[in-house]
């Protein structure tokens, strides 16, 4: 059985971390890589130079590595007396040494990798694609347990489920204690006279080392060998849909969070293991995925729509595949948005024309328009006929877990700590959504869980719980029913008002991110498992202070001084805040108007009776100066009343 040498896997990492020059991405051979750098301007030449020389230093310097059998006298030299932005050409013997480490590494892992696909392909199919897919995940959580005389390999469990890889029959030599805990380094694979040898590297520590001298380290590396009868996988589907309709998400929220959901879960257990339904909401998952990373990147300003974007291989599949993209038209066309579908219509075609850039074009076009119909609100109907689509194909899933079945307890202590209040004040509603409706205004409440899925520490989980809160003027149709962005007023959330434009509706989060302060309620995990440390106390008075502050600031009120210091002193800040210069900018046409209609006064009264015969000092140039200084007083003092009445209010957008 081939087995991956480690750190010299580690070498190349550590190096690759550093500067694309230094990666196998490169490209060009070890000469024509110092030919390059020594044509580069002198500034980048010294900070390559000093890259280079920090990560020598790694290997040869630091007491915790031990690579020296991987040192020539030419890489210890260069140790010795470093290389600078004049000494380029010395990098030679570098380049070579480091491009033979690459080329070594992709025939060990070609082979490595050759060998664990044989050993998937005598393996059920959806076992076997799970062992492939989950291989090329390095980093991913892991821990193995002994059942009886079988070695179940666990993956970390996630909101869509648990998947375990069992080893019947193991033969092994392996001392350590079980259960084992780390995190996957590789897994070395054969098969051979109907029986299977593996070896996986287990990194089991867990501390804050640097992750580019983590696999060049001896300690705390655990090789677990072993070989057994046939594998086969162990998978509880479980119903994330509905954790993260209860957990209060919904529209955009919730279609990211399932769309990050299903994609994670086909890279690790693979499509063969997912639903029909699943399936079919693949592709929609992959190109929506992509499409708010996109909108996300550009509104941070951090992407340059001239050039290529990094476009998935998945998403590039679903592109190709004319059938599963037919798919979109129904969907997209039923609930008319035609121009959504007509943009990734063009992405399709520009890709079965090789035109790479064409098609990152158009999906960015897609990206951008779908983030304007969203702050719009013009993506209601697509979106909630998507929700319906991703909850009804996990329905089915109703696998029970020790670490999600927690979530229905942590949410029945909210909902009988806040529920009463709300119901006090008039609100109506399930949770997580309460609503009331105060002459044509419709006022909503949501409780929304900020974390869901986390690891319990000491046989607890913790959930943190948020308030976002919203007004929004209702209409009504000819049978009288109250609307809200053409929806029933009894079907809204405060979620939904989100992207409505501020001249409609209002809305903010309360001990949400730009707060740093949530209400935490602790949720033992596993029967039995007790500590010595104190009993954690739940946190669930905030979220009735909010509630509170939510319900007067609906009715006019200003809200307290304590809930104006804790958000002046918040650690991050709404883009949407009202700024000054913004404010200026709101009133400008104010005093633009005043401006003209003072002028327009002066000139009308001047026609009619002379004004310097009774005012000699007020001149025409004097008159237009003082309607300046009025108009710009006006916008001055507008913006300062509306900086204060904002700082006074809890609305946000």
């Amino acid at each position: 059985m081939n087995n991956i040498d480690r750190k010299k896997i580690g070498i190349e990492m550590l190096f690759a971390s550093m500067s694309s020059v230094t990666s196998q991405a490169n490209g060009l051979t070890a000469m024509e890589t110092v030919e390059r750098l020594c044509e580069q301007p002198r500034g980048m030449r010294a900070k390559f130079a000093q890259i280079v020389n920090s990560g020598i230093k790694i290997v040869t310097g630091d007491p915790s590595i031990d690579v020296e059998s991987y040192l020539n006298e030419d890489i210890k030299e260069l140790a010795e007396y470093p290389v600078t932005a004049d000494t380029m050409e010395r990098l030679l013997p570098f380049f070579e040494w480091l491009m033979e480490i690459q080329r070594q590494n992709s025939l060990e892992m070609d082979k490595s990798r050759y060998s664990l696909n044989d050993v998937a392909s005598h393996m059920e199919r959806t076992s076997g694609e799970f062992l492939r897919t989950y291989s090329n995940i390095s980093g991913q959580s892991i821990s193995f347990v002994r059942r009886g005389d079988c070695i179940v390999m666990q993956a970390q469990e996630r909101m869509w489920g648990r998947v375990s890889l069992v080893f019947p029959e193991v033969v092994t030599k392996f001392s350590g204690t079980f259960p084992l805990v780390g995190f996957l380094f590789w897994i070395d694979a054969e098969y051979r006279d109907g029986r299977y040898f593996f070896s996986f590297i287990v990194d089991v520590e867990f501390g804050s080392t640097d992750n580019r001298k983590r696999s060049l380290q001896d300690r705390n590396w655990i090789k677990l060998t072993f070989e057994s009868t046939r594998p086969h996988m162990e998978f509880n589907a479980l119903d994330y849909g509905k954790t993260l309709a209860e957990s209060g998400k919904c529209g955009h929220d919730f279609i990211d969070g399932w769309c990050s959901e299903i994609v994670f879960k086909e890279s690790v257990i693979g499509a063969d293991s997912l639903s029909e339904k699943e399936k079919e909401l693949l592709p929609a998952a992959r190109i929506f995925k992509i499409a708010y990373q996109i909108a996300q990147i550009e509104q941070n300003g951090e992407l340059d729509s001239s050039n290529d974007m990094h476009i998935s291989d998945k998403v590039l599949e679903t592109l190709e595949n004319r059938y599963k993209f037919n798919r979109f038209e129904t969907l997209f066309k039923s609930t008319g948005e035609d121009e959504l579908y007509n943009k990734l219509s063009d992405a399709m075609e520009a890709w079965s024309c090789s035109d790479f850039e064409e098609t990152s074009k158009k999906i960015h076009e897609f990206s951008m328009l779908l983030r304007e119909k969203e702050n719009a609100d013009a993506v209601r109907p697509l979106y909630k006929k998507l929700t319906g689509l991703m909850r009804e194909c996990t329905a089915e899933f109703n696998g029970k877990s020790a670490l999600f079945a927690t979530y229905p307890e942590a949410a029945g202590k909210m909902r009988a700590s806040i529920e009463p209040q709300l119901n006090s004040m008039g609100f109506d509603g399930e949770f997580p959504h309460y609503r009331r409706r105060r002459g044509k205004k419709g006022e909503y409440i949501s409780v929304i869980t900020a974390d869901v899925g986390e690891h319990p520490v000491n046989g607890r989980m913790q959930y943190r719980f948020e308030l976002s809160a919203a007004v929004k003027k209702l209409k009504t149709d000819e049978n009288g029913t109250y609307l809200a962005a053409g929806m029933p007023f009894e079907e809204t959330t405060a979620e939904d008002c989100r992207s409505v434009s501020a001249k409609n509706a209002k809305f903010t989060e309360m001990g949400g991110i730009y707060d740093g302060i949530a209400a935490v309620i602790n949720v033992d995990v596993f029967d039995g498992v007790k500590t010595d440390d104190d009993e954690p106390e739940d946190n669930v008075s905030i979220l009735n202070r909010f509630v509170r502050v939510a319900s007067d600031s609906m009715k006019g009120k200003k809200s307290p001084r304590w809930y104006r210091k804790m958000r002046k002193a918040s650690f991050i800040k709404p883009k949407h805040e009202l700024t000054f210069g913004s404010a200026v900018l709101k009133y400008m046409p104010l005093g633009l108007y005043l401006t003209v209609l003072l002028t327009a006064v002066y000139l009308v009264c001047d026609r009619l009776f002379v004004v310097a015969d009774y005012i000699p000092q007020l001149t025409g140039s004097v008159a237009i100066a003082i309607a300046l200084a009025v108009g710009l007083l006006v916008v001055w003092l507008c913006s300062v009343c509306a900086i204060r009445s904002k700082k006074k209010r809890i609305w946000r957008y």
